[in-house]
């Protein structure tokens, strides 16, 4: 393998990480590791509107004010190299968990809002690391499922 080719893959795992950090760093809501995936002047659509940066930056807290917890799971990734920019698509699964109520707040159950996600990226090398430069978020379904809370850890 030459040394342009182990470039190359090395270049197409960190923009995988990329994804998969953005992920964690959503659901854990790390605000210093959410603030390293994105360049100063990144682009973010989503539902026909457009965010920047000082707006990303709020996306996680947003998140965690509506829900108990999110869990993203990132699935199907395509990337195509161009020097120091690159492009992509990535698929991922994301479960947003909250409790509702029926009966005038007295019998609680808990929900999980389902949304099958498809983003368009497009990633630069800025300062050695990987960013997203523009991230267009697709939803391309949602649905929402009953679910049965984690039994408490046994003591």
């Amino acid at each position: 393998m030459s040394d342009t080719q182990i470039m190359a893959l090395r270049d197409e795992l960190s923009i995988r990480d990329l994804s998969h950090r953005y992920a964690l760093a959503l659901d854990r809501d790390d605000r210093d590791a959410w603030r390293s995936l994105f360049s100063d002047d990144v682009v973010v659509e989503s539902g026909g509107s457009v965010r920047g940066l000082e707006d990303v930056l709020r996306i996680p807290r947003d998140q965690l004010a509506r829900y108990q917890k999110t869990l993203h799971s990132v699935t199907t990734q395509h990337i195509v190299l161009d020097g120091d920019t690159a492009s992509g698509e990535v698929y991922c699964v994301a479960h947003h968990l909250y409790e509702d109520f029926h009966q005038n707040r007295r019998s609680p159950f808990d929900l999980s809002h389902n949304f099958l996600i498809r983003y368009e990226d497009e990633y630069a090398r800025e300062n050695g690391r990987w960013v997203f430069t523009k991230r267009r978020i697709i939803t391309e379904a949602r649905y929402v499922h009953q679910i049965i809370p984690a039994a408490p850890p046994a003591v």
